[in-house]
């Protein structure tokens, strides 16, 4: 996908230029001093309505359907779209976008061999571009990234991870086995071993506990994270802190009110316009920073102005430009 790859080179250039100055701009009040800095990776889709299948029942695709969109599934159902992968600052630091990835797994209606990214080398890049600015302590990320790559890839890069994981069946029994343990609704197991396909090797932690978030894949969620050692009593802390991943649906939402309307079907004008979207993200976030560190707001209490609100003064701004 070298056109694919060429675009994305050219845009984040210009983004982390962009970023680099908004960063800039917070740093003077030295909000990352003395702090835990946590960050967040997860993936956002456009829907795309037309269907892949030339004759689905016999398995036959069509050759002309669009090699960048990918399906996925969302509030229980199957749906096909663009997708794209953000690292941004989440917990009691503004929420700014560190990074932009475009996204391209294989889809069930492609060849094995199709082109696609692989999750490992994305958070890598992800990773890399964000720790440009900033010094992470923690990286989340949802199911979605389960793989030891993706493990391999933060352990390298020293920041601690926490993820959920998929269920297998020893998951089961531990989970049953805490159920039946009176008194214990929680539960560790320590240095489980982890190998990626390079060789690499590291130990984590995984932890069960009792949650009802949309990772949690039944009444009960497991953990992965490569802290040194979790203890039973400190459970509850490492579950409460991954709910702070959450702030990253929510600014799902907000970005999308920054998208230009397209029509467009080619990803390399929907990457470039979600990469405009995230910047002009960033700035409302620098809005909202500056304004409640003038007036002593706290940082994570809601917006002092819409996103629609600085749309709006942006746009007569610019055309007094025009």
């Amino acid at each position: 996908m070298p056109a694919i790859t060429e675009i994305r080179d050219t845009l984040m250039d210009s983004f982390e230029s962009a970023t680099d100055h908004i960063l800039g701009t917070i740093r003077d009040d030295d909000p990352f001093d003395d702090r835990h800095v946590t960050a967040a990776i997860g993936i956002t889709y456009e829907r795309f309505w037309p269907t892949p299948w030339e004759n689905k029942d016999e398995g036959v695709a069509k050759s002309t359907f669009l090699p960048m969109v990918s399906g996925y599934k969302h509030d229980g159902e199957v749906k096909r779209g663009y997708k794209y992968a953000i690292i941004t600052l989440v917990g009691d630091v503004a929420p700014i976008i560190l990074a932009v990835e475009p996204i391209k797994p294989n889809s069930v209606w492609e060849n094995k061999d199709a082109a696609s990214y692989a999750k490992g080398e994305l958070v890598a890049r992800l990773l890399n571009q964000a720790q440009q600015y900033v010094d992470i302590d923690e990286v989340m990320f949802g199911r979605g990234f389960h793989s030891y790559e993706v493990y391999t890839a933060v352990d390298e890069r020293y920041p601690t991870y926490l993820a959920p994981v998929p269920k297998y069946a020893d998951d089961l029994d531990a989970i049953e086995d805490i159920k039946s343990t009176e008194g214990a609704d929680a539960g560790v197991i320590h240095d489980v071993p982890f190998r990626s396909d390079d060789g690499y090797r590291h130990s984590a932690e995984y932890v069960y506990a009792p949650v009802d978030t949309d990772d949690a894949d039944g009444n009960y969620g497991a953990y992965s994270t490569n802290r040194d050692h979790v203890a039973p009593e400190e459970i509850d802390s490492v579950i409460n802190e991954y709910n702070r991943r959450r702030d990253i649906e929510n600014q799902y939402k907000s970005i999308e009110e920054f998208l230009p309307r397209t029509s467009s079907t080619d990803y390399r004008v929907r990457l470039c316009n979600f990469v405009l979207a995230s910047l002009l993200y960033n700035l409302w976030q620098l809005t909202d920073y500056l304004i409640k560190v003038g007036v002593g707001e706290p940082i994570r209490s809601p917006p002092v102005i819409s996103a629609n609100t600085f749309v709006r003064a942006l746009g007569d701004f610019l055309r007094r430009y025009d």
